[in-house]
């Protein structure tokens, strides 16, 4: 009989609403205490258990939350685990009475897991390049990495894909008029910043102009918490 594996995080401790900075403590302190713990990067890098919400939900929330409120003390962001079809309540009690909102979170990183299985098989992964992967769990999966460094339109024009196909899913759908979306990106800092915002602010204003879109806002930001775009649907005063 297989033993169960340990559970580093709870679905109670992810719900607990918390000012932006003690979030972004929080998660810190998390991350340490599980990583710290025998099996416990494993847990993180192959997603077991919560820690799957732990860094595909509170990960980009803390690094949204830093950037979006800064230090303000009168934001409560509450994460909700579940199927509804919001991930974050989000209460501003700078309002009278305080004004609530919605977060959905999703993520646009393409092969990025193929990264963190590589790390966990072989202990290391490619920098720049891409993985191929073959063979099944049945078979026995093989990793190969193909190394090289991918100019910047050939990384533009996948980010475009990939986060064009995240903001497709969510547009098909129906979200209350108080919900924006959050999309996490994967960055390359070999590139300018300047670059990859321009280009990727001009293909979310084309994309929404001619789309339905009920989303208050529409956040991009990247994982390595370099890039922030914010846009918003009939704003001119948009910014990146």
């Amino acid at each position: 009989m297989s033993q169960r594996k340990k559970d580093f995080v709870t679905k109670e401790e992810l719900m607990v609403g918390r000012t932006p900075q003690e979030l972004v403590e929080w998660f810190d302190r998390k991350i340490q205490e599980i990583t710290q713990q025998e099996g416990g990067k494993s847990a993180i890098r192959m997603r077991e258990g919560y820690c799957k919400q732990l860094m595909e939900e509170i990960y980009p929330l803390s690094i949204f939350a830093s950037w979006q409120f800064s230090d303000r003390n009168d934001v409560t962001l509450q994460p909700v685990i579940g199927s509804q079809n919001y991930d974050v309540l989000i209460t501003d009690c700078a309002f009278v009475p305080p004004h609530e909102s919605k977060l959905e979170i999703t993520l646009a990183l393409g092969d990025e897991y193929l990264k963190r299985f590589m790390i966990q098989k072989e202990g290391w992964s490619p920098i720049s390049g891409y993985i191929e992967k073959t063979g099944t769990k049945n078979t026995g999966i093989h990793l190969t990495p193909r190394l090289g460094v991918r100019g910047l339109e050939d990384y533009l024009d996948k980010q475009i894909n990939l986060i064009g196909q995240a903001l497709e899913g969510k547009l098909q759908k129906e979200y209350e008029t108080n919900t924006s979306l959050l999309i996490i990106f994967e960055d390359a800092t070999a590139f300018d910043e300047t670059d990859i915002k321009e280009t990727l602010y001009r293909f979310i204003e084309n994309k929404l102009e001619t789309e339905q879109t009920r989303f208050l806002h529409l956040y991009l930001v990247s994982s390595p918490k370099r890039i922030f775009i914010k846009w918003t649907p009939n704003n001119t005063s948009h910014s990146y």
